[in-house]
Formats: structure tokens, sequence, C-alpha cells
């Protein structure tokens, strides 16, 4: 993995989405090289923000657009205007399950076969990336763990054999303990947020499971991933 320094924003880089181009473009370093990349977010830290965040900087690389699989975030609180395809897995009213804007297909989070079938169709022949908070839906409507963990493990099968890249986001403190640990369970690196009081301010700190080169990091502000590092560190 290369290494996470770049430039210190001149911005207030304790939250996501205060974060400079340049800043954006070292935290995306955490990324490289890897195809199933889970982001965990608990207490007051913004899954939208956060999911923000990681679409900058999947947007200022090269390579196709990225494939949206949303959940809670609902397509017009990121959408940029571009042509991307996204999926919405939601529960809507049956009566209305258009969506204004045309890229966007609504799936129902209790149909796996179609979330799946999904993912596949819109990736031929490009491969993009695969980037969205979907899971939170999946999850809170399908009770079975045995169930959930055939689902996780096709999708990341399949991510993996079609050499795909992957960065999920799920908001880790709404859902049973053990189905998160089977979405960490596949995972290559697992980074996790959460929020602590700082002298009555917000403060995000961020860590790194890293499964793959089995590097682990302890919690540390969110503006030191965006500092420049020693070689030696």
């Amino acid at each position: 993995m290369r290494n996470m320094a770049a430039r210190r924003s001149t911005e207030n880089p304790s939250h996501p989405d205060l974060l400079s181009s340049e800043d954006v473009e070292s935290f995306g370093d955490q990324f490289e090289g890897h195809r199933l990349v889970v982001v965990c977010v608990r207490g007051n830290v913004s899954v939208r923000e956060t999911l923000r965040t990681i679409l900058r900087n999947a947007n200022a690389s090269e390579g196709p657009q990225p494939l949206l699989v949303l959940g809670p975030t609902a397509p017009e609180d990121i959408s940029d205007g571009q042509a991307q395809r996204i999926g919405w897995v939601t529960f809507v009213d049956g009566t209305s399950l258009a969506h204004p804007l045309p890229q966007v297909e609504i799936i129902s989070p209790d149909n796996l076969l179609e979330v799946n079938l999904f993912i596949e169709k819109a990736g031929d022949g490009e491969n993009p990336a695969i980037i969205g908070d979907f899971l939170d839906n999946v999850i809170r409507t399908i009770k079975s763990p045995e169930s959930f963990y055939s689902f996780f493990c096709q999708l990341a099968s399949r991510v993996k054999l079609k050499k795909r890249t992957a960065i999920l986001i799920i908001k880790e403190d709404i859902h049973d303990r053990s189905m998160v640990e089977t979405v960490k369970r596949f995972a290559d690196i697992v980074l996790e947020f959460r929020d602590q009081d700082q002298d009555g301010a917000l403060k995000v700190e961020m860590r790194t499971l890293n499964f793959a080169d089995n590097i682990y990091t302890s919690w540390r502000p969110f503006s030191d991933w965006i500092r420049p590092l020693p070689l030696s560190s």
C-alpha cells in the first residue's frame, strides 16, 4: 500500500466533508490494491458525508464512473448529475416505483436476487467500483444471519473473481454484532470511524484493520490520516 501521506487541509480536517482535494486523494490511498473495503461508521459520524468523501476520491481518478448502490442515502443526496447507473435498495410505495432520475433503479432490500443481478449487469464490460451504503437496508430486512451470510459470501466472491473494487459503508451500531462481523470477515480492509467529544466539539477518529496485510492501527484523529507521515513510521 502506498504511503497515506499528503498535504494537510487549510480547513478543519476533523470531519470528512471538510477535506480539500489533496486530502481526499491521500485518504483514498488506503483503498489502493484492495478488492473489498468495508467502512464502519458509528455514533454521530455522518454516513452521507463519509460516502461523499469516498465518491470525491473515486470521481477524481481515471476509469469508469463508480456504480452506486445506495440504501438509506437517497440518490439525490449525493448524485452529481452524471449519468452513472444507481441502484437504490429501499422500500417505496408500490404505486410509485419510478424515480425522477432515469439512471436510478429501485430494488426492494428483501429481493437479494435482484440486488445481485443489478450489480452483476451494471458492471458488465467496464467493471466499475461498487460504492454505497445499501447493506444497512439489507441487514435490517434480512433477519436470518444464515441468509445474509450466503448473500454476502456470493457478493464478495464475485467482486474478487471479477477483479472489481467494492467500498461498502455500514452504520455499525444499528446492527446485530454477528451481522457486522460477517461483513468484516470477508473484507480485505476495514476502516472504522467514531466520534469523540473534545471540549464540546465533535472530533472524528479512525482506525484501520488491514486483514490482507496484517496491519492494525489504534484510534487516531482523522486529521492524522491526512498529515505527512515519516517513512520510518
